[in-house]
C-alpha cells in the first residue's frame, strides 16, 4: 500500500514539474516582462530629442509607475536604430521621425511594424543649416560636400534643400554619415562645408565660430513628425502597456506646457544637459498626441517623395502601418482620423 502511495505522489510531483514548466516557458516567450504587478516596456529614443526629454521626465515623476508600467530604456543616434531593434524583438516601444519610419516601411513587404501616436511636431525653427564660409546662399552649395544620413529624416531635409537650390544631388557631393558626432568632426575638419543640426549638436558647431546659420527648416520643408512606433504581435498582445505609455507621455506633455522651466530642470538634472539647450528644444516643438488629417496629409507628401525618388523597394498604403487602438483609450480627446 505504501509503495503504491508513493508511486502516485511521484507522478503528482513529476505531472506539477512539467506544468510548471510550460507555463514558465510561456511567460518567457514575451516580448515584455512583469516585475511584480508592473509590466516592463522596453523603450527606444533618439538622444536629445523631445521623445528622450518626456522620456525622462515621465520616469522622474513616476508617470509610467502611476499607469502600471516599468520602463527600460536605450538611446540612439537616430529613431530608425530603433525601428530596427524593434524588428530584430529588442525592443518594444520606440521614437521614430515621420520619413524614416515610411522609408523603413518600404524595405519590406512582411514587415508588422505600427504606428500608434503621434507625439510632436517640429516648429522647424530648431533645425538649423550650419554651412563653412564663403557659402552666402542656397546656389553657393553647388560643388560642395554636405552631410546627410541615409534612411533618416535629414536625407529627406537635405533633398528638399537641393530642390530649393535648384540643384540636383550630382552637383554636391553628399556624405552619408551614422552618429552626430562624426557629422560634427567632419565640419570641424573641414572635410564637409553643410550640415543640417540641432540641439547639442547645433551649439557645439555654433561655439566654434566657423560656421554660420543659412538657413531654418521651416524655409525649407514642412515640420517634422515624431511618433511612437511598436509591432503588431506586442500591440496586441499588451495593449494596456501601450495606452499605459501614452499616458504617462500625456502627462509629461501636460507639465510641459504647464512648467516649461520645470520640465526643462528634470531632464536637465537627469539627463545632464544644458537647461537652455532643453528649453530650446521643447520650445521648438509642437506637443499634441493624436493621429488627426493633417498627420495623413504630411505622411502622403513624404510617401510621394519616397516613390518619386524610387526610394521604395515595396510600394504599400500608410493606413497599413498604422494602428490607433491604444492611442483611443489612452487619450479619448484625441483627434483621430479615419482613413
Amino acid at each position: 500500500m505504501k509503495k503504491i502511495i508513493v508511486w502516485v505522489v511521484s507522478i503528482v510531483v513529476v505531472i506539477g514539474i512539467i506544468v510548471g514548466a510550460m507555463f514558465g516557458l510561456k511567460g518567457s516567450s514575451s516580448s515584455s516582462s512583469s516585475s511584480g504587478s508592473k509590466t516592463t516596456v522596453r523603450l527606444g529614443l533618439m538622444t536629445n530629442s523631445d521623445g528622450q526629454y518626456l522620456a525622462a521626465i515621465a520616469q522622474k515623476e513616476g508617470y509610467f509607475s502611476k499607469y502600471g508600467i516599468k520602463v527600460k530604456t536605450s538611446t540612439f543616434s537616430y529613431g530608425i536604430e530603433s525601428v530596427n531593434a524593434i524588428t530584430t524583438g529588442q525592443l518594444d516601444i520606440g521614437y521614430v521621425a515621420d520619413f524614416a519610419a515610411l522609408n523603413r516601411f518600404g524595405s519590406s513587404s512582411k514587415s508588422s511594424l505600427k504606428m500608434f501616436a503621434k507625439l510632436s511636431s517640429s516648429s522647424g525653427s530648431g533645425n538649423k543649416l550650419y554651412v563653412a564660409k564663403g557659402i552666402n546662399s542656397l546656389s553657393d552649395l553647388k560643388g560642395k560636400t554636405i552631410i546627410t544620413s541615409k534612411g533618416t529624416d535629414t536625407e529627406y531635409v537635405v533633398a528638399r534643400t537641393l530642390k530649393k537650390a535648384g540643384l540636383k544631388s550630382s552637383q554636391v557631393n553628399l556624405v552619408s554619415v551614422e552618429t552626430g558626432q562624426e557629422a560634427l568632426a567632419l565640419m570641424k575638419s573641414g572635410k564637409a562645408s553643410a550640415v543640417w543640426a540641432s540641439g547639442q549638436n547645433a551649439e557645439k558647431l555654433a561655439k566654434t565660430g566657423k560656421f554660420s546659420v543659412l538657413t531654418t527648416q521651416s524655409k525649407i520643408t514642412s515640420p517634422t513628425l515624431s511618433f511612437a512606433i511598436s509591432n503588431k504581435s506586442f500591440l496586441k498582445k499588451h495593449p494596456k502597456a501601450a495606452e499605459a505609455y501614452l499616458k504617462a507621455i500625456n502627462d509629461a506633455v501636460k507639465l510641459v506646457k504647464a512648467h516649461p522651466q520645470k520640465a526643462a530642470a528634470i531632464v536637465a538634472a537627469k539627463l545632464n544637459v544644458p537647461k537652455s539647450t532643453v528649453l530650446a528644444t521643447l520650445n521648438s516643438e509642437n506637443f499634441n498626441i493624436n493621429f488627426d488629417s493633417s498627420t495623413y496629409s504630411s505622411l502622403k507628401t513624404i510617401y510621394k517623395y519616397l516613390d518619386s525618388s524610387n526610394e521604395l523597394k515595396h510600394t504599400y498604403n500608410i493606413s497599413d502601418y498604422v494602428d490607433t487602438s491604444a492611442l483611443k483609450k489612452a487619450i479619448p480627446s484625441a483627434s483621430i482620423a479615419d482613413n
